[in-house]
């Protein structure tokens, strides 16, 4: 019991060299909850960021091509990164047929504005609006097929006869719309292509 309340009362502090070393065990306990921390975090901005451009290419690419196959004729075709046609609206007096010749008639157009991708629906008003955003880069490749030959013949923009233009070709690049670094694990990219031949162009042209 002596030996004990000694103890007890015993107020000499730490050394030097005691400090020392249970200072350098927290610091290395520290630096590996640090790494692993931030190994978590870049993994879920990879992650997410992968997802958001996947996501977003592929939301405005199913979209164009579901109305370019659907579309009664082409209006313009002013540059690789605007595009305007036609679509024939679902009557709503019925619902499960569309009249044709169609006679409701309505305009979509899709044009690049820096790195965002805006789409225009005149049955719902006449104001471009953005469709997504972080669009590094789209490119809409206009083709001719020659009835003869069935030869495909690029038409390089601005197309003066939108009517020749039978099948489009779209390739639509998108990042992550934060702010990154380049080549960082937040700096992803996605390529998404697509081939749309178009159901207006029942006859082909003899040549292009």
């Amino acid at each position: 019991m002596n030996a004990l309340r000694n103890w007890l009362r015993n107020e000499r502090g730490f050394t030097l060299a005691e400090l020392l070393v249970v200072a350098a065990i927290v610091g290395l306990v520290m630096a590996g909850v640090f790494v692993v921390q931030q190994e978590g975090q870049q993994a879920y901005l990879l992650g997410s960021n992968r997802v958001e451009t996947q996501q977003n290419a592929r939301i405005a690419l199913d979209l164009m091509t579901r109305e370019l196959r659907s579309a009664t004729s082409l209006v313009s075709l002013s540059s690789g990164t605007d595009i305007t046609f036609k679509v024939c609206e679902v009557d709503p007096a019925n619902p499960n047929h569309i009249a044709i010749p169609c006679t409701n008639e309505t305009t979509r157009q899709y044009s690049l504005s820096g790195t965002t991708l805006n789409r225009l629906d005149t049955s719902v008003d006449n104001v471009s609006r953005p469709l997504i955003g972080g669009v590094q880069s789209m490119t809409i490749t206009y083709y001719c097929v020659a009835d003869i030959t069935g030869a495909y013949t690029i038409k390089a923009p601005p197309v003066a006869s939108p009517s020749l233009v039978s099948v489009i070709k779209i390739s639509l690049t998108t990042v992550t719309e934060e702010t990154v670094a380049s080549g960082s694990a937040g700096d992803q990219r996605a390529l998404l292509e697509s081939t749309v031949t178009l159901r207006s162009s029942t006859t082909k042209p003899t040549s292009c």
